[in-house]
């Protein structure tokens, strides 16, 4: 299940109810009494999302070493290890490619522990304090709303 395809409950005692309208939605369909299977997912923060963007974003508008941030965010996947070895079975070449760190591919757990390798390659690269860039992409956030 993709994440354009998830639906969103929230726990209330022993139940699961719908967040939304989407949700409610999804949940009308099932018929009245029916069992159903779920896979249950904790939910990645966007704030956190965003904030790491807004970090990438930062670094890139005061640096000349990278396009924009997703030119930055590849170099960072692949610096830190996010990335997976494939050979092309026509080929027989092998590829390095970055993996993804989308919502449905990495849990919150997971991407906080990668923005800290991401934010440790990135102190040693450009010569300045993780939490700096933290704080600064916070600031960021904070205006922006």
């Amino acid at each position: 299940m993709s994440d354009l395809s998830a639906r969103c409950f929230v726990r209330r005692g022993n139940s699961l109810v719908p967040a939304d309208f989407a949700g409610d939605e999804f949940l009308s369909e099932i018929g009245e009494g029916r069992e159903v299977m779920i896979s249950v997912r904790k939910a990645r923060s966007p704030q956190h999302h965003r904030f790491f963007f807004a970090m990438l974003r930062k670094v890139c508008e005061n640096s000349e070493q990278w396009s924009n941030e997703e030119v930055l965010l590849d170099d960072l996947k692949m610096a830190v290890g996010h990335r997976e070895t494939h050979v092309n079975a026509l080929t027989g070449e092998t590829v390095i490619r970055s993996k993804s760190i989308n919502f449905a591919s990495m849990e919150e757990f997971a991407f906080r522990r990668f923005v800290k390798r991401c934010c440790f390659v990135l102190a040693k690269a450009i010569g300045v304090d993780p939490q700096s860039l933290m704080d600064e992409a916070d600031r960021t956030q904070r205006n922006a709303a």
